[in-house]
């Protein structure tokens, strides 16, 4: 999926915002970067980007518009305010033959279990560490609640083929130089990633307020990366959304555009934002 224009009228704090998106990387720099998140959410009817911030006003005079690629195939999706009312009202447009097409169709089409939802806007979240993420894959049932894990991974997550391939990932992943040279990031047996000196292995660092939040983005690089080879493996057709990332806190670190040169590999588009 391809994002490749965004308008918007009248949402929250946003008067008018017009913006057209690369197909490989957007820098975006607005004061209100979480409207911009939130608006995408509404024209995708993707509920965890709606949810991903306070609550914003849509009023009848709200207008936003979309238009993207599904598999190559342009759409423009309008999602309009209504009287009394905090939801919206959808047109969708097939931008080839000019027809209207179902909606909610599209959505189905673009809809992603849970987990891997969670992945599309990236925020720094000290109470939500990337770190440990493939820990608490390897034991669900000690991190989840009973059965909250089939659920965010529309039961994926308990099949063979995920267990054999997360094994295989851990097991095969190399410990590499990370945004520093004075650290390497290695992923350990039980699936939690650690900083460590490049001489002392088992000396794991003392990271500082700045370097917690760039590793913290190269861990959420590598679950990327894990769930498009999963996704590869379980479905080949299916739909890359965009990463939508919140750069207010790494824009200024050195450490951040390397490690955006490196999510390029994932092959997906990326919307970075700053304030």
């Amino acid at each position: 999926m391809i994002l490749k224009e965004l308008t918007i009228e009248q949402f929250g704090k946003i008067e008018h915002f017009d913006v057209l998106f690369q197909e490989q990387v957007t820098a975006i720099t607005a004061p209100d970067t979480e409207g911009i998140v939130k608006a995408i959410g509404l024209t995708t009817n993707n509920k965890r980007l709606i949810d991903c911030s306070e609550e914003f006003t849509v009023s009848d005079n709200t207008k936003i518009i979309l238009k993207l690629e599904i598999t190559g195939h342009p759409y423009t999706i309008t999602a309009r305010g209504q009287p009394h009312s905090s939801k919206c009202i959808y047109e969708a447009i097939d931008c080839k033959t000019n027809d209207a097409v179902d909606a909610s169709l599209l959505f189905r089409n673009i809809r992603l279990c849970e987990e891997e939802e969670d992945l599309i806007y990236y925020r720094y979240n000290p109470k939500n560490a990337f770190s440990n993420r493939f820990l608490h894959y390897k034991d669900p049932e000690k991190y989840y609640a009973f059965g909250d894990f089939q659920k965010k991974t529309n039961g994926f997550g308990a099949t063979q083929t995920f267990r054999i391939y997360l094994k295989e990932f851990i097991r095969k992943y190399v410990t590499y130089n990370s945004f520093t040279d004075s650290y390497k990031t290695e992923l350990r047996s039980d699936g939690s990633f650690i900083q460590h000196s490049p001489t002392l292995h088992h000396f794991i660092a003392d990271l500082s307020e700045q370097e917690k939040k760039l590793f913290d983005y190269d861990c959420y690089i590598e679950v990327n990366k894990f769930w498009c080879g999963f996704e590869d493996i379980r479905d080949i057709n299916h739909e890359k959304w965009p990463m939508l990332i919140d750069a207010r806190d790494l824009s200024e670190y050195i450490g951040f555009h390397k490690l955006l040169a490196k999510s390029k590999g994932l092959g997906k588009q990326m919307i970075v934002m700053n304030r």
